[in-house]
């Protein structure tokens, strides 16, 4: 059932306007990207990168949507690296 809910959404986001995905981008990607799973996926992609990959990466990322502030790219980035390095006591 899951699945499928994420297929339709998946579908339903690829039939929006790009001035929508911008949008929803802004709204969801930092919920998403908040996520321990997508932290954890987000840090290991990023450890893989050179230092010229990740400045490259985060300066595709001011020209793509000039309305994310450096500073919100920083603090995801930072939050990422953080959280799994840091170790947990469960």
């Amino acid at each position: 059932m899951a699945e499928a809910r994420v297929q339709q959404l998946a579908d339903e986001i690829r039939m929006l306007t790009e001035a929508e995905r911008q949008e929803l981008v802004a709204e969801v990607l930092p919920l998403l990207l908040l996520t321990q799973g997508s932290v954890r996926a987000v840090t290991r992609a990023l450890d893989t990168l050179s230092t010229e990959d990740l400045d490259a990466l985060v300066e595709h990322a001011r020209t793509r949507n000039s309305a994310i502030p450096d500073t919100t790219i920083t603090t995801v980035l930072h939050d990422a690296l953080h959280a799994v390095r840091t170790p947990r006591c469960v």
